[in-house]
């Protein structure tokens, strides 16, 4: 073990349990703070082409009813059982039909799912502006259940009732095979069989919990990453919204208890010297060696590096920088090495910049939010200069992946030009072309053969380059409702009606 990492491990283990620190009260600002303008650039899109779009994206979330979908096609622990609920967009889960019945069985051949947290939070983030714009029923019950995953994946790391870290994240828990109905009446099951063993990986190991105080005898997948923590924070920075406006208790009191466990779980990396801890198999925690528990292994290298990660952090866990400076967000050279390295790099340092943006803005720290939101803006206009030569330039997915970073920072105060709403458009049209006729939306239509269906293109779309992920498809909900969606931004969607259920598909 590292001197570094050693000595923030011992720092906090004297303290034994996760520190309370408190909800900090802050009012919630209800616009932009502040002007920020840009030139246009681009033709601007005409009204006709806003119609067109804005019918096209909201018909397609009505034809498949896009949240009761993500409700049936995903899982965690129903509430028919007596057990705490939660729901988790998986990975690595075959859909098995079978007469009435789709079991949703996991495949230890595809992988353990270390990762669902990214599209299980940007879910919620669509999700959250769907059901604060309408109060949508659909749209309220995703909020509630993938919200409670993040309190699941801490409460379901506790080792027996004699643990008192209630804040360390595990990736997963598995925890009990069930089935039952569907409110639309359809059958449904859970089979996590294939995952009741444990296992040792590089960046994950897998422990059996048999005396969780919460589900019983359960299994834990370890070693959280920074990988999708800022997708995490990035919703939750919402979550004081949700407890000031949802109209349904049941939505508040489970949004209450996620903020506190994801504030918890901040503060915890904060006091650990910014490091993410674990668990191992007798509950007990540890720093692990890798970097992808460390938000400060290459200051040495590149000073600055992963300041925005840090900065999230804090102000997730204390709603404040700290003593975190991190200028306009633009990090240091880290930034393109590490996506040059791996591609995947570019949205951990991307989403850890719009997660520091969005926690500021929400907490009312101005000055920091329009020094970030500048730095946004001056790194998604480098990403869209072919002559800066940013590595990412090279990757497939580049275009449609700055695409989607446009549409989440105009949520978040970037103006967006006409150029660039042009590239929403493109990317999301696309988006809808492909899935239209995905064949199997809905698995318990007796059109669908009986079958095994698996998650990258059975019971989920594929996804490519062309278009917006199916996961993302409905950032367009976030951006309606936002506050700090920009005035000065080019018009780019007809947003009364995004924000209506009952008008989507209108002018079509």
């Amino acid at each position: 073990m590292r001197p570094s990492t050693l000595l923030a491990w011992i720092a906090v283990c004297l303290t034994a349990a996760c520190s309370d620190g408190g909800s900090p009260g802050i009012d919630l600002p209800m616009s932009l703070p502040f002007t920020l303008t840009r030139p246009d650039a681009g033709e601007p899109l005409t009204d006709a082409e806003i119609r067109g779009f804005t019918s096209r994206i909201t018909g397609f979330w009505k034809r498949i009813d896009y949240f009761t979908w993500v409700a049936e096609t995903c899982h965690g622990m129903d509430a028919s059982t007596g057990q705490p609920d939660y729901m988790i967009w998986w990975h690595d889960v075959d859909a098995v039909k079978q007469g009435d019945t789709v079991t949703f069985r996991h495949n230890s051949a595809h992988g353990g799912s270390h990762n669902n947290a990214e599209p299980t939070s940007l879910v919620l983030s669509q999700a959250i502006g769907a059901y604060l714009a309408s109060g949508d029923p659909a749209a309220g019950l995703v909020v509630t259940q993938f919200a409670k995953s993040f309190t699941a994946v801490m409460e379901g790391f506790v080792f027996d009732a004699g643990d008192p870290l209630h804040c360390i994240m595990a990736r997963n828990i598995v925890t009990h095979n069930h089935a039952f109905r569907l409110p639309s009446g359809k059958s449904k099951a859970v089979d996590y069989s294939d995952w009741y063993s444990t296992y040792e990986g590089w960046n994950a190991h897998r422990v059996h919990y048999p005396n969780n105080p919460t589900w019983g005898d359960i299994y834990v997948t370890t070693m959280r990453s920074k990988d999708d923590v800022p997708y995490m924070y990035r919703a939750a920075a919402w979550f004081p919204y949700l407890i000031k406006l949802a109209p349904d208790d049941a939505v508040r009191t489970a949004i209450q208890d996620a903020l506190e466990h994801m504030q918890a779980f901040a503060r915890d990396i904060v006091e650990s010297g910014y490091f993410i801890r674990t668990k191992d198999a007798e509950g007990q925690p540890f720093v692990p060696e890798e970097d992808l528990a460390s938000l400060v292994d290459y200051m040495d290298l590149f000073p600055g590096a992963e300041c925005d990660a840090r900065l999230a952090s804090a102000l997730m866990g204390h709603a404040e920088p700290l003593d975190n400076d991190c200028g306009d967000g633009q990090g240091s050279d880290y930034d393109s090495v590490a996506g040059s390295i791996n591609y995947y790099n570019y949205s951990i340092v991307d989403q850890f910049h719009l997660a520091a943006l969005h926690l500021a803005l929400a907490q009312g720290h101005d000055v920091l939010a329009r020094a970030l939101l500048e730095g946004l803006i001056t790194r998604l206009e480098r990403y869209r200069d072919p002559a800066s030569e940013e590595p990412g330039q090279a990757n497939e997915n580049w275009e449609r992946d700055v695409s989607l970073l446009l549409l989440m920072g105009a949520a978040i105060g970037m103006p967006l030009t006409s150029a660039e709403a042009r590239e929403v458009h493109r990317f999301l049209d696309r988006a809808v072309e492909d899935y239209t006729d995905f064949p199997t939306w809905d698995l318990w239509n007796p059109s669908v053969p009986d079958g095994t269906y698996d998650f990258r293109s059975g019971f989920h779309p594929a996804h490519r380059p062309e278009a917006i992920r199916i996961e993302d498809i409905g950032f367009l909900m976030e951006y309606c409702w936002s506050p700090f969606a920009n005035p000065a931004g080019v018009r780019f969607v007809d947003c009364e009606i995004v924000n209506d259920p009952a008008r989507w598909g209108e002018g079509g």
